[in-house]
């Protein structure tokens, strides 16, 4: 089947509508000769979980191109540049907070992992604080591991079918926004935060998780402005600054191929969001439901 009858025959598998409840988004016009789609993906939610995913990631598999916030196709890699680039060269996390506040951390490293801080301090706390999220939410759901990323799964399908996959952004400047943009002092402090309001940061992403699996993202918007852990300046730089690079970076891809777009959820919401900033560069964005 060549590229043009793939497509008419996705469209079968789609209808339009008019409502913002959706995790998947067609974009057309502005001279595409072919549609792309956005993903909202969710690093804490099994894809079982996901309504349709299966159809979801046959679509993946149809398009030129899928696109992500970093090229997975060398995980030992990235996982070798992740370990390295989180660790501090010469502080620890004693010398950056108080002594009772590491006591009050170490203790709850060793209830969630068996592994206090005399092990894990060398790390930049937004590392920690990313540990701990996953770890509670695990905890919290019984689970003994962390979900499968969806991320990985659409690109391995795009290996399968031997078509191209792209990163937004390199492992290198992944790990200089999200552990070097923020100073460590700052970090430590949201660090210390978070376990401080654990069963807030709990409550929070219960309401998150439902609202990702509903495809609620007003509800996931609303969520997000009223997290306070970082200051809006510090959101801006870890969500909106990105989104808006990527934006750029999409719109020179998207009118040479067919693109399956699949980053984090939060990158789609608000006036700041994909969805919109890809409306005002012109292009038609639309939910659409698989059935």
């Amino acid at each position: 089947m060549n590229k043009r009858n793939s497509f008419v025959a996705l469209f079968a598998l789609f209808i339009l509508i008019p409502i913002q409840a959706q995790l998947l988004w067609k974009v057309s016009g502005n001279g595409l000769t072919k549609p792309s789609y956005l993903f909202g993906t969710h690093h804490l939610i099994e894809k079982n979980q996901i309504k349709d995913f299966d159809k979801i990631l046959n679509l993946a598999g149809q398009a030129d191109a899928v696109v992500g916030e970093m090229d997975m196709s060398n995980m030992l890699s990235l996982q070798l540049k992740m370990l390295n680039g989180v660790m501090m060269k010469d502080t620890l996390l004693k010398d950056l907070m108080s002594q009772a506040d590491y006591t009050l951390v170490d203790t709850e490293f060793k209830l969630l992992m068996n592994v206090g801080l005399d092990k894990l301090g060398n790390m930049k706390p937004m590392m920690l604080s990313s540990m701990y999220t996953i770890m509670t939410y695990t905890k919290q759901a019984n689970l003994t591991k962390q979900p499968e990323a969806v991320d990985l799964l659409f690109q391995k399908r795009a290996q399968e079918e031997n078509k191209q996959v792209i990163g937004l952004e390199t492992i290198e400047q992944q790990l200089n926004i999200l552990f070097n943009s923020i100073p460590l002092k700052r970090q430590a402090e949201i660090l210390v935060q978070e376990v401080k309001e654990k069963d807030k940061g709990i409550e929070q992403l219960k309401k998150l998780n439902e609202a990702y699996l509903s495809g609620d993202l007003k509800t996931l918007e609303d969520l997000n402005n009223e997290d306070h852990d970082m200051t809006a300046r510090e959101k801006k730089i870890m969500i909106d600054d990105r989104t808006s690079g990527w934006v750029k970076q999409l719109s020179a891809l998207i009118p040479a191929k067919s693109c399956f777009v699949a980053v984090g959820c939060m990158h789609l919401v608000g006036p700041a969001g994909l969805i919109d900033l890809l409306k005002k560069a012109g292009y038609t964005v639309e939910g659409v439901d698989v059935f």
